[in-house]
């Protein structure tokens, strides 16, 4: 088993070499985020629903919301069209701007040898900080009222979320809120290529999870944000730190306080 794992590590470390000296690192760099982006949430997104279709007893014994409040089959088409749409918007505008800027260009650093184990580690405490702010109070302000029926009421179209709903969002909050706080944070301080891949494929991942709708998703718990979206004006961030520290993790934070007499 140890020989196996070490020979796998060694054809790993061979193929990053060949990919590291033979194409530009703007051209890495892109293909990268497309992998992250299948391998970490198209892949287990497709897996959560995929149970509501191979295990439909399971499936219904473990929604958090009631059998009624499920999206129809069009309806979930619909969104993985647009989610697809989204992903189609999001590689157009990297190929522009990549184009812009030159394919010797990138956001994070490339490297011939991997990071060391606490650079990753570091880099994921405070990408998951970084975003726990940032999308807290991007999420709150698309709950303006002025802004929500404009943008952000299309993603609450699907008040019993699925996986997919993760990224069925108004082109502007996917890259506003979606997508900038994940990439935002760590290309500022132009952290390695893998460190990147490491968080950004964990925060995919929770977000598939976070709406797959099912209770034996602990980690992060489904039920927080299931209650966001059925509810509306409760839970915002993807922590609850920030909601922690907001007091907006309670149902009825917002109504008036009932005074004694």
């Amino acid at each position: 088993m140890c020989r196996l794992w070490a020979h796998s590590i060694e054809l790993l470390d061979q193929c990053w070499e060949h990919i590291y000296i033979n194409y530009q690192p703007s051209v890495i760099e892109f293909v990268f985020m497309i992998f992250i982006q299948i391998l970490a949430f198209w892949i287990p997104a497709t897996i959560y629903l995929s149970i509501d279709v191979l295990f439909p007893a399971f499936s219904h014994r473990h929604k958090i919301q009631s059998e009624r409040r499920q999206p129809s089959w069009e309806q979930i088409r619909h969104c993985i069209c647009y989610v697809g749409l989204n992903e189609i918007v999001g590689i157009a505008i990297q190929l522009l701007v990549r184009y812009f800027f030159g394919s010797d260009k990138a956001l994070f650093t490339i490297t011939r040898e991997f990071p060391s184990i606490s650079t990753i580690a570091f880099d994921f405490v405070y990408g998951l900080l970084a975003r726990e702010a940032s999308f807290y109070y991007l999420h709150r302000a698309f709950h303006h009222p002025r802004i929500y029926a404009h943008i952000h009421k299309k993603h609450h179209k699907f008040t019993a979320p699925m996986a997919f709903a993760a990224q069925y969002a108004h082109p502007i909050e996917h890259l506003l809120a979606n997508v900038a706080p994940i990439v935002v944070p760590l290309a500022i301080r132009r952290a390695n290529l893998f460190s990147f891949g490491v968080f950004a494929g964990f925060e995919l991942w929770e977000a598939a999870a976070d709406h797959s709708g099912y209770d034996f998703v602990k980690l992060p718990p489904a039920e927080i944000h299931d209650l966001h979206h059925e509810k509306f004006r409760v839970n915002y961030s993807t922590l609850g730190i920030m909601d922690w520290v907001h007091g907006t993790d309670i149902v009825g934070w917002d109504k008036p306080k009932k005074t004694s007499e």
